[in-house]
């Protein structure tokens, strides 16, 4: 991948957003937090206490990626059940929706490529969601795939990343 295109796309798909209530008619990308779901608790394996299990996610989530979960977890190791976009190919000028379930001892939970990054809003434990318009991505980055990081964070700075692929037309 061509390092200046590579470094145009991170850079729209990472823009630090802005959360708001409605839509802004500001240029950049304006996050807005989606209404909560419900979750179940399955036990996690690693404790006698229950974390939420990734619900079923909405229509609009039409690509799930649900990261292999470690052998063994440390006591306090955030996890990242699922991660929820409506779509596999992103489109320039297109809605981008995420929704990302994790533990619920997770505080933090931030989208991260190259060197740029933007929180994803808590909407209840374990459960965080934005939404965003992609501004126009470059010809150049037209039909490549690139990978979408996010790190959970837990209450004493442990992290989990999870490398999610996309494509963009």
């Amino acid at each position: 991948m061509n390092a200046v295109a590579a470094s145009a796309i991170f850079s729209v798909l990472s823009a630090s957003p802005q959360v708001s209530a409605s839509p802004s008619s500001a240029p950049s990308p304006v996050v807005t937090a989606l209404p909560a779901a419900t979750t179940s608790a399955p036990t996690d394996g690693a404790s006698s206490s229950p974390a939420p299990a990734p619900t079923t996610a909405p229509d609009t989530y039409k690509y799930r990626f649900v990261p292999r979960q470690p052998d063994h977890l440390e006591p306090g190791e955030p996890q990242i059940f699922a991660v929820y976009l409506n779509d596999k190919t992103l489109h320039s000028h297109g809605p981008i929706q995420i929704k990302v379930q994790t533990s619920s001892d997770v505080v933090k939970v931030v989208s991260e490529s190259n060197g740029h990054q933007g929180v994803i809003p808590e909407i209840v434990p374990g459960d965080f969601e934005a939404f965003s318009t992609l501004p126009k991505v470059p010809f150049i980055a037209s039909g490549m795939t690139l990978f979408l990081e996010f790190v959970a964070t837990g209450p004493t700075g442990e992290k989990t990343t999870v490398r999610v692929p996309v494509k963009l037309l």
